[in-house]
């Protein structure tokens, strides 16, 4: 039972992993697809967002395992001989315990300590990506829109970084405006890891503006023209960059800070429960076959998700405390586990003579 529990959990994980990975994938596209990356950037890419990604695969991965390994158990009449020949329920549902709490080991290496790390690294090779597409985008007497909101013509590229006779237009957004026109004789791209900003740093030009009824012209001789990749940070992945101890040491200051603390922390223990849930469900539930627990863990995922994004969004608009929002789901699945352990627990066996 156990080999084909972990058997099943190792593919499904790789499945999992790929498909997450793939939808994340189509949307960093735009930005490191084409002449400025190649094979080694997707792959580091790829490894670097595996462990942010194990944080929702591995606990799904183990209950369809579950689910699988019972269904086709119970379809093959197993589970009735284990219960004919006097094992209870704990002792049936060992192994998955056994493979689950193992599970919450490691996914807690992986969120304490692993993902910020790794979310680290994937915006520094997201960035660098970016900063060789950069150089690299121009062509001589072609329009290129590789940045947000921008258009970009380049006359003459005397090397690989000079470029000469340089038309910009940006539209208007939140940071600016109005829209921005700017000619500038000379210019080149310059980065800074530190800052992480890609700038065309322009020389000699004018820098046009204009509204419904005014335009305004400014001459300079230097002006650094900051490049939008279209790679904003958002809270959300500032929050996942944070070191486990920083977070630590400012939960009181900073609730979003906190609330992503109880939310690393608690995932890995949607494990265990898991664990615990799908050998007593599948226990109760009958013959339902490897399609029928596929179906049912299925539906249990989605609903304990729910539950997950519905307690972090009421933690960060303050209706619940940061504790609560990120415990939320497994303190009602919790309960749930227990209660369906209970029950299979006082399905006695069969009394051996």
């Amino acid at each position: 039972m156990s080999a084909e529990i972990t058997r099943n959990a190792g593919v499904i994980i790789l499945s999992l992993s790929v498909i997450l990975f793939m939808e994340k994938f189509i949307r960093l596209a735009r930005l490191f697809m084409g002449r400025g990356a190649d094979l080694a950037d997707v792959l580091k890419i790829f490894i670097y967002i595996q462990p942010s990604l194990l944080l929702l695969s591995m606990p799904m991965a183990i209950l369809i395992a579950i689910f699988l390994t019972y269904g086709r158990m119970s379809a093959d009449s197993e589970l009735i001989v284990l219960k004919a020949s006097g094992m209870n329920f704990l002792s049936i549902s060992r192994a998955p315990i056994i493979f689950s709490a193992i599970c919450v080991l490691l996914l807690m290496f992986v969120s304490l300590y692993l993902m910020p790390i790794s979310m680290q690294a994937l915006k520094r090779t997201i960035y660098e990506t970016i900063v060789k597409k950069a150089s690299m985008t121009f062509e001589e007497k072609t329009f290129s829109d590789v940045f947000k909101n921008t258009v970009i013509f380049v006359k003459d590229i005397s090397n690989e970084d000079e470029f000469k006779g340089i038309f910009i237009y940006r539209e208007a957004d939140a940071a600016t405006k109005e829209p921005v026109m700017i000619v500038a004789e000379r210019g080149h791209v310059k980065s800074s890891t530190d800052m992480e900003t890609i700038r065309l740093s322009l020389h000699n030009g004018r820098i046009h503006t204009y509204k419904e009824n005014s335009s305004t012209e400014i001459t300079f001789s230097d002006y650094d023209f900051v490049l939008k990749a279209g790679l904003e940070s958002s809270k959300q992945l500032k929050t996942k960059k944070m070191l486990t101890s920083d977070l630590w040491d400012q939960r009181k200051d900073n609730r979003e800070w906190a609330i992503e603390l109880h939310r690393r922390i608690a995932l890995p223990f949607a494990c265990l429960i898991f664990g615990i849930l799908g050998p007593a469900i599948a226990c109760r539930a009958g013959k339902i076959g490897r399609l029928g627990g596929f179906s049912l863990s299925l539906g249990i995922l989605v609903l304990y998700y729910v539950l997950l994004i519905l307690g972090q969004g009421m933690a960060e608009s303050s209706k619940l405390s940061p504790l609560l929002g990120g415990w939320s789901a497994n303190i009602v699945f919790g309960v749930v586990a227990a209660g369906f352990s209970y029950y299979a627990h006082i399905d006695k066996p069969v009394r051996r003579f």
